[in-house]
């Protein structure tokens, strides 16, 4: 179960691709029936592909049967979205701010800004810029829609991440960090999101999910040296990442490495 070029692939996803490659005849009634076997009702299946409920794992198991993969792993990505789902709804009621997280939808603005930085050449040579906004809109399935694409181009160029002139764009810096609280929203979800991803992979997928990383250090360390312990964690990770970061291509895969440091 390979993930696609855009932002990671959801439970929904899953079923609407499977019902789409099955052909233009299989409505969402037609596949409820035939193919799932009545077991889902054809709103309730709408509703699933649309990511506006939740499967059951019944239903995914049927699902990964049609396929013909291994149950456990569509079963990893559905507790996986059920995880950011619920980790967004708190973190919502946290922030006292209903209207700056709206679900697990709230990761695309941070997936689009990963995208764009990565997507631009690591020499700092100029790409066109019409090449560029398609990569940012492939990060949604489906694309993102325009408005979505200005907001982090003009995002990444008031940051000074990006430098665009002339039809031409080239990159500025690397590393975005979240400034507004919808920012820090959208970032909170996308890791949430990354992290459940990488954990679940290990434990249901174990080697079979080489992408995935997963390690853990605990540590005693004076309070006064916690700012330079992050500090050259930060540069040993930057050159490590400048190493090994290369220009999108069809034998590339995009990751997102993620790092945290906190006291338990």
């Amino acid at each position: 179960m390979r993930r696609g070029r855009g932002a990671p692939k959801g439970i929904k996803d899953y079923f609407y691709e499977t019902r789409a490659l099955a052909g233009r005849e299989n409505t969402v009634k037609r596949f409820a029936s035939e193919a799932l076997g009545g077991t889902v009702d054809p709103v309730m299946l709408g509703y699933v592909e649309k990511g506006k409920r939740f499967p059951n794992e019944a239903l995914v198991r049927r699902l990964a049967a049609i396929r013909r993969e291994d149950p456990r792993e569509l079963l990893a990505v559905l507790y996986r979205d059920r995880i950011v789902h619920a980790f967004a709804r708190e973190l919502r009621r946290a922030m006292h701010e209903p209207s700056a997280a709206e679900g697990v939808a709230d990761a695309d603005l941070a997936v689009q800004v990963s995208r764009a930085i990565a997507a631009l050449p690591d020499d700092g040579s100029e790409i066109p810029s019409r090449r560029w906004r398609a990569e940012i809109a492939r990060a949604r399935r489906g694309g993102a829609r325009r408005g979505d694409v200005t907001r982090v181009v003009k995002l990444l160029t008031e940051r000074k991440l990006v430098q665009v002139s002339g039809g031409r764009v080239r990159r500025a810096g690397r590393h975005f960090v979240a400034s507004s609280s919808e920012e820090r929203h959208a970032l909170a979800v996308e890791f949430a999101a990354i992290f459940a991803k990488g954990l679940l992979e290990k434990l249901t997928l174990g080697d079979r999910a080489p992408a995935s990383h997963v390690r853990n250090h605990y540590l005693h360390v004076e309070p006064r040296r916690i700012r330079e312990l992050t500090r050259r964690v930060e540069l040993a990770l930057r050159e490590i990442v400048e190493e090994f970061a290369i220009e999108e291509g069809p034998e590339t895969e995009f990751l997102n490495v993620l790092v945290t440091a906190t006291t338990v």
